[in-house]
């Protein structure tokens, strides 16, 4: 019987070659892009499952409620929790801390300068909590002595190539020589601890000591694990008891709850100083959930139609069979296989169009996925169910209704489809279309953000500037003569330094900020950058009232630009003159000047209040070279800006970037959501298309006598045209209707990412209206046309 089935349907999809072509390029491309997709999201799903104990692992997250404006948290917290922790609960069987104190370490190898900015302090417990595989050396014994050092398998191969690096010594600046006493595999792609090097903690030194058991101090990254049969409800309850024990009555606002690892990855958005290399979004995984399930509904709903548009053709076979004595059942089988096969042959082009375009997939992504041996049994098992499942659903519609018909009825050589199918086909076309605008709009308005990102004006010149990292405290001493060094590079323009940069990309020092003589405010909290006096002519910063730092050492020290924003909130009624105090320096500042507000943080947030000091100053030294080049010989002129670097440093390797590339860097989610909305687009309105252009075939195929009689009495080309267009532009206005609120819906909840963003203005919907219904008239003139010039004498001949 099934081989019967098979034959059959093999047979029907050669006969009808347009249909079968059409069902199989829609089914392909919405199993291919659902696949992609899922691998997506099974990667964003699976962030730190690995871990065997993944379930029992817990971050501490500390809460600070000190700040006026609002609750903040912070990934760090005072490194005796841990032990304190484990100590005090027996719910806690272990726990292990991580520690990093600067911004990155530097090596010198074979007489080669190498920095490593992924790296951790830790001991020998992180082997007893976390699944990361130990490649060579002992789990137990590798960070147990203080001058150890474990490299990732690709760090170990760049140092040292070929050569075992078990035994070979390394040494940075800050913390001293190293033994390489392990290798561990490289940290997969889905999870939230990312790191090349890990260095032992187990230091006895007083000043070592000092910091691990201060209640007070901050940058301990503390991971806890649970017993298995801890009862997490009662463990969050004794945390009070805990912070009151610990830090006494007034523990000065400090306190924390403990976050699962499973979590980390989706909610880390609001935690600071935090360890979580990757931020997942939970609203792009919605968004691609919903792109995935877009494309298979439009693929289905195109069989669906077709297949019951079609049934005219099908009816004398459908009833021969049951007079013949088959069953319903046989008949709805009949119909499911055939819905399947189709979906089976889609699923073997799937295979090979995956294996192409996984490539572009992880450009999009920035996903490493990859087509192998390895991975082929997780991408086939996808595909398959996938296509299962679009060849049962979009086969079932048409399965019930086709073997619903009686044999009375359709034996005649005529079926009624009635009221309640034609409605059924137009719905779904409806809703093909709705699905397609609402993707039309959603990309109009990506495109629309992110154009307005790019051009907004940020307060300061961001093109053709240099930013060169200072990781060297001997660079700290000499960057006045650096500065005049690089100065004299030919197309270097101008040269500044400061602690920040506009639009940065670190974190930012934040201050309280206080007014010295009573004001309408007693303090706020503001952030804090250190400048030279070029820096104001370098970015082309705005001084709109007041002066500049003079380049005077002993005035500057003591004075202090401030943004508008900070003058504003501090309730200045003259702010040139008054004085301020910040943090817990002992002396007040002078403000000397105010600075038009610019954009320092990305377009997600609103412009802060910010206070800027001379570089010479009691709270952040000078972290970055700005230089100004003219372009030209790009090259060239970075080429000699690494040899003035090295002749000034001769420990750290250069660290430089482009300005305009970094701020892009705060964008990149939402560049690629831009990008997966107008793929996301383009295919469900192809998809839709091709849909409406079979859909459009059979209906003009029905309606060839009536043309022909309208033609011979007299109708023109044109009125034809438009009598068979109409129908499927009233669809596409239905679906228009259907689509705008929705679409607006969720575009408003995307904008609200953005403190500065572009209006939902009527023109955007109207656009993709039109682009949508433009679309579908292009899709049925060519039937359309063709049809209005039949020839009604061969037609009616018959007659």
């Amino acid at each position: 019987m099934l081989k019967n089935y098979i034959k059959i349907a093999l047979r029907n999809l050669w006969r009808n070659k347009v249909y079968s072509l059409i069902n199989i390029l829609g089914l392909t491309i919405g199993i291919t892009c659902s696949c992609l997709l899922s691998l997506y999201l099974n990667n964003e799903w699976s962030f730190d499952t690995f871990h065997t104990k993944s379930d029992r692992i817990y971050r501490v997250v500390e809460i600070d409620d000190s700040n006026d404006e609002g609750t903040r948290y912070y990934g760090q917290t005072a490194p005796p929790v841990n032990e304190a922790m484990v100590q005090d609960f027996p719910e806690i069987v272990n726990g292990v801390n991580f520690y990093k104190f600067v911004g990155h370490l530097n090596f010198t190898i074979d007489g080669v300068r190498l920095a490593e900015r992924e790296w951790y302090m830790t001991d020998e417990r992180f082997f007893e909590i976390f699944d990361f595989t130990l490649l060579q050396g002992n789990e137990e014994e590798a960070l147990k002595n203080p001058a150890s050092v474990l490299l990732s398998k690709s760090t170990a191969k760049k140092y040292f190539g070929d050569e075992n690096p078990l035994g070979k010594t390394i040494a940075d600046g800050n913390i001293g020589e190293l033994k390489v006493t392990g290798v561990f595999d490289d940290i997969p792609n889905n999870s939230h601890l990312q790191f090349n090097v890990l260095v032992s903690n187990s230091r006895s030194d007083e000043r070592w000591q000092q910091f691990v058991s201060n209640w007070d101090a901050y940058g301990a990254f503390t991971y806890l694990l649970l017993d298995e049969r801890a009862n997490f409800e009662n463990l969050k309850s004794k945390i009070p008891s805990f912070v009151d024990k610990h830090w006494g009555e007034n523990p000065n606002n400090r306190n924390f709850y403990l976050q699962p690892l499973e979590e980390i990855y989706f909610d880390s958005a609001e935690i600071e100083f935090g360890t979580a290399f990757f931020k997942g979004e939970h609203f792009y995984v919605r968004l691609f959930i919903a792109i995935a399930v877009f494309l298979l509904v439009i693929a289905s709903i195109n069989y669906m139609n077709l297949a019951t548009a079609k049934s005219m053709s099908r009816a004398k076979e459908i009833g021969m069979r049951k007079v013949s004595g088959a069953y319903r059942s046989q008949l709805v089988t009949q119909f499911l296989s055939e819905s399947t096969i189709i979906a089976l042959i889609s699923f073997s082009l799937s295979i090979g169009l995956v294996d192409l375009l996984l490539p572009y997939f992880n450009d999009i992504t920035g996903k490493a996925f990859e087509f192998n041996a390895s991975t082929l049994g997780e991408i086939l098992s996808m595909l398959l169910v996938i296509t299962l499942f679009i060849g049962l659903i979009s086969g079932s519609y048409p399965a019930f209704y086709l073997s619903s018909l009686k044999p009375s009825e359709v034996l005649k050589g005529e079926v009624k489809t009635g009221i309640k199918g034609l409605l059924l086909r137009k719905g779904l076309v409806v809703l093909q279309f709705s699905l397609s605008i609402i993707m039309i709009i959603a990309t109009i308005v990506v495109y629309n953000q992110l154009t307005f990102i790019k051009n907004k004006e940020m307060g300061f010149d961001k093109e053709q500037m240099v930013v060169v990292d200072i990781n060297n405290g001997n660079v700290r001493r000499s960057f006045e003569t650096m500065k005049n060094e690089f100065s004299k590079i030919p197309g270097v323009l101008k040269v500044a330094t400061s602690s920040r940069v506009p639009g940065e990309w670190k974190n930012i020092t934040e201050i309280v900020l206080k007014p010295s003589s009573s004001q309408h405010v007693d303090s706020i909290q503001s952030y804090f950058m250190c400048f030279d006096k070029e820096v104001l002519d370098t970015y082309g910063f705005n001084l709109v009232e007041g002066a500049n730092f003079q380049g005077n050492t002993a005035i500057d020290s003591t004075s202090v630009l401030l943004n508008e924003t900070a003058a504003r909130i501090l309730g200045f009624d003259d702010p040139l003159g008054s004085e301020i105090r910040f943090g817990n320096v002992p002396y007040s500042f002078k403000v000397i000047g105010i600075v038009k507000d610019f954009h320092f943080q990305s377009l997600h947030a609103e412009i802060a209040p910010l206070v800027m000091s001379y570089w010479a100053n009691p709270v952040r030294p000078i972290d970055y070279f700005s230089i100004k080049v003219d372009g030209r010989n790009m090259p060239q002129t970075i080429s000699a800006i690494t040899k003035v670097h090295e002749k000034f440093d001769d420990r750290t390797p250069i660290e430089y970037h482009f300005l305009d590339e970094q701020l892009e860097l705060f964008y990149k989610a939402d560049e690629r959501a831009g990008k997966l909305f107008a793929i996301g687009a383009g295919l469900t309105i192809f998809i839709a298309c091709l849909g409406l252009f079979g859909l459009a075939s059979f209906v003009i195929q029905k309606r060839t006598k009536e043309i022909s009689v309208r033609k011979a009495l007299g109708a023109s080309s044109i009125n034809l045209f438009v009598l068979l267009s109409k129908t499927f532009v009233k669809q596409v206005l239905i679906a228009f209707v259907i689509a705008s609120p929705v679409a607006y819906y969720i575009m408003n909840n995307w904008l609200e990412y953005f403190t500065y963003k572009v209006n939902l203005g009527v023109g955007t919907f109207l656009l993709a209206g039109l682009i949508a219904l433009a679309i579908s008239i292009l899709t049925v003139s060519n039937r359309a046309i063709r049809a209005t010039y039949i020839d009604p004498a061969k037609t009616l001949k018959n007659e």
